[in-house]
């Protein structure tokens, strides 16, 4: 059994349904990204995960329990955004408040603290006062306060946000080791680069999980071409690109114009097509980003909801 399974899940607030026929499977050592724009749904989706809200249609389960069940508390951890630390407590006092809270006896809870702030490289700074971390070391004693239960499941929602670069890839370094663990990691994000490295994808959008797969499945598995065109006032031509039978959608992409070809058109034909719209422009077939399909995937999906 997987230690995060959803089937048929759904949930409404009122008579509004916000998740819709969510399936959903997240194995142990996995780190799942659930990808989505803001009001896609994510958040509602990990307050399922962590028993905080109820299915209003089909069910969720964790360990194979459900996700409410009071036998789960120190099996699963939740980051939601702006973790909850103290600011005015310093990193040491954040960590020991933590650990009572798990209720670890005190000698188990010094070895643990001592091994988490040498992992998220927080030793030294244990005197310091959370509010006086930068955001990168906040998210890194946030990781750490919830790792202090040794949990089965991580739930993360958008841990990274307002991060720079350079702490969010230390971060990611940190949870590479939780993953090698074996801990089940379901990681909520927006940014694609993230979601990238986790071990699996699903694309949420308006509350429905359009695909799932690996980055690499759901950026080649496709019959569709992207094509990019460049050249003199590419962007004015957006609309007669757009009329061109070949095509199925077109994305500006700073100077350029990145084209969804509508199966089973080739990127020879295209050429042969702007030969004579436009002969200054030139195309070139490109490998699709998981950026360029969520994209492709909330234009059309999207459109056809509404519709």
């Amino acid at each position: 059994m997987s230690v995060i399974q959803a089937e048929a899940l759904g949930f409404a607030y009122q008579q509004h349904w916000v998740l819709q026929d969510i399936q959903l499977q997240v194995e142990a050592g996995e780190i799942f990204g659930l990808v989505g724009a803001d009001g896609a749904g994510k958040t509602t989706l990990l307050l399922l995960a962590v028993g905080q809200l109820q299915p209003g249609r089909g069910r969720i389960q964790v360990l194979g329990q459900p996700a409410d069940s009071p036998q789960l508390r120190a099996e699963v951890a939740y980051m939601p955004q702006g973790f909850g630390l103290y600011q005015d407590l310093s990193v040491q006092e954040n960590l020991n408040f933590f650990a009572d809270l798990h209720g670890l006896q005190r000698g188990v809870a010094r070895e643990r603290t001592t091994d988490l702030l040498q992992r998220t490289g927080l030793h030294g700074f244990e005197a310091r006062r959370a509010g006086q971390l930068s955001g990168g070391m906040m998210q890194k004693l946030a990781l750490a306060c919830a790792l202090l239960s040794q949990p089965r499941v991580m739930v993360l929602d958008e841990p990274t946000t307002g991060v720079d670069p350079v702490s969010r890839r230390a971060f990611w370094r940190l949870l590479d080791g939780v993953r090698r663990d074996g801990v089940a990691i379901l990681y909520a994000t927006a940014n694609m680069d993230e979601a990238e490295r986790c071990d699996r994808v699903g694309l949420l959008s308006d509350g429905c999980l359009e695909r799932q797969g690996t980055p690499l499945q759901l950026t080649g598995g496709d019959t569709a071409l992207l094509v990019e065109i460049a050249g003199p006032a590419v962007r004015s031509r957006r609309t007669a690109l757009e009329a061109l039978p070949e095509v199925q959608l077109v994305f500006p992409i700073g100077r350029q114009l990145r084209v969804w070809l509508n199966p089973p058109a080739t990127l020879a034909a295209l050429q042969t097509r702007l030969a004579t719209l436009a002969p200054d422009l030139q195309a070139r077939a490109l490998q699709p980003t998981l950026q360029d399909v969520t994209l492709r995937d909330l234009a059309l999906h999207g459109g056809e909801r509404e519709a």
